[in-house]
């Protein structure tokens, strides 16, 4: 049987993890819907880069950006019922 390392780590830890990932995803997504829909044509710009450094410092940026924030407000909702 293969022991899931993710649930040997603490419950709060886990917590994190997951919320950022989420906002990681979400992240991903935001920068793919303003490359797929041109907006203020980032698209454009980003198909005239050659060495896609620009597309991977947008998605790495934001993708940290909305973790961040995703687990900042997972944080400050924890006493809420």
């Amino acid at each position: 049987m293969i022991r899931r390392w993710w649930l040997s780590l603490p419950k709060l830890i886990r917590f994190m993890l997951v919320h950022i990932a989420n906002g990681m995803v979400i992240g991903c997504v935001f920068v793919l819907a303003l490359i797929w829909f041109d907006v203020f044509g980032v698209g454009a710009m980003l198909a005239k880069d050659a060495s896609g450094i620009a597309t991977l410092s947008l998605f790495c940026q934001t993708s940290l950006t909305f973790g961040a924030v995703s687990m900042g407000v997972a944080v400050m909702h924890l006493g809420e019922d």
